[in-house]
């Protein structure tokens, strides 16, 4: 009786472990199935190459501003440029003289330059079409816009370059000679993982990095949560970005009262603060700056907001942007 029991018992147990190796056999099965067979959701994968991605044009001043300048969450990253960089060929000694140039900038300020052959066929791509760019093949523009580039650099916060790469956004930013678009000055490229600024050399260098610069600053603003919420109480009561009203720009009038600096700074709130970061950048003071006035506001609020999100500006520090405030 007793041995029955045992004999009894061992083909339960064994029922059991048979019934326990199936289920892993089933589920090994499942799980190399999954491995090797895994559907990529289209959206979240766009997502991960080209999040939140936005081309900022800059045209010239009066200019329409390009239609459809926006792409957000594409899957198409052929616009986020990764550096090529070839070994330059030193034809002349002014060639020697911009690759020190260039590694000097690069080292200091924590981002990546390129120019001549490293830029051709360079091309950013939007929803209303490509525009695409011309390299610069004379050495001595090549070192004339690599020395401006030195210049306005030096006009930033210390660290405030290498504070954003370390964020999570890289720059590079592209020496070019002109865009297939002649009325275009420079073109911002970004996301929350990469900018790409290209500053075109038939245009005052100065002027379009100030602008462009403001977008890729502006960018990482956003990553770190700010926000321009109540901006638009600015603006008179009854306006809306993307109608020129050519009364209202400082560039027209020259008026201290006005509300924009320019018309460009009428195409978008984006455009506004690029276009008032320009002025707030510049060599002499416009009167639209002039304390209470409507230009001066903005450019407060946009000083202010720097200041606590960037830590490489403080509010106990005037910076070069502040100084007319």
């Amino acid at each position: 009786m007793h041995k029955r029991k045992i004999k009894h018992s061992a083909n339960f147990y064994a029922k059991i472990l048979f019934v326990i190796s199936i289920a892993f056999f089933i589920y090994g099965f499942v799980l190399d199935y999954v491995s090797t067979h895994k559907l990529i959701d289209p959206i979240k994968n766009a997502h991960l190459i080209h999040r939140d991605s936005t081309i900022s044009i800059t045209t010239q001043d009066g200019s329409e501003i390009v239609p459809g300048n926006t792409i957000e969450n594409s899957d198409n990253n052929d616009s986020n440029h990764t550096s090529n960089r070839r070994e330059e060929v030193i034809s002349n000694p002014i060639d020697s003289v911009n690759l020190t140039l260039r590694d000097e900038i690069e080292k200091k300020y924590g981002l990546t330059v390129e120019y001549g052959k490293e830029t051709d066929g360079y091309s950013i791509h939007t929803s209303s079409g490509t525009i695409s760019t011309i390299s610069i093949s004379d050495s001595e523009t090549i070192y004339k816009q690599l020395d401006l580039l030195k210049k306005v650099l030096s006009l930033y916060p210390d660290g405030l370059f290498q504070e954003i790469k370390k964020g999570g956004i890289p720059l590079t930013v592209m020496l070019i000679q002109e865009f297939s678009e002649k009325n275009i000055t420079g073109i911002t490229d970004s996301s929350y993982s990469y900018a790409n600024i290209s500053i075109a050399a038939t245009h005052d260098f100065e002027e379009s990095f100030f602008h462009e610069s403001y977008h890729y600053i502006e960018r990482y603003m956003f990553k770190k949560g700010a926000s321009f919420n109540s901006w638009n109480s600015l603006n008179p009561s009854y306006f809306e970005y993307g109608t020129i009203y050519s009364g209202y720009s400082y560039s027209n009038t020259f008026s201290q009262d006005s509300f924009f600096v320019n018309n460009y700074a009428q195409t978008a709130a984006t455009e506004d603060r690029a276009s008032t970061f320009e002025f707030m950048m510049a060599s002499n003071k416009a009167t639209c700056l002039n304390q209470n006035m409507p230009v001066w506001r903005k450019a407060r609020y946009m000083a202010t907001t720097m200041d606590y999100v960037l830590k490489s500006a403080t509010p106990s520090t005037v910076e070069y942007w502040e100084r007319f405030l």
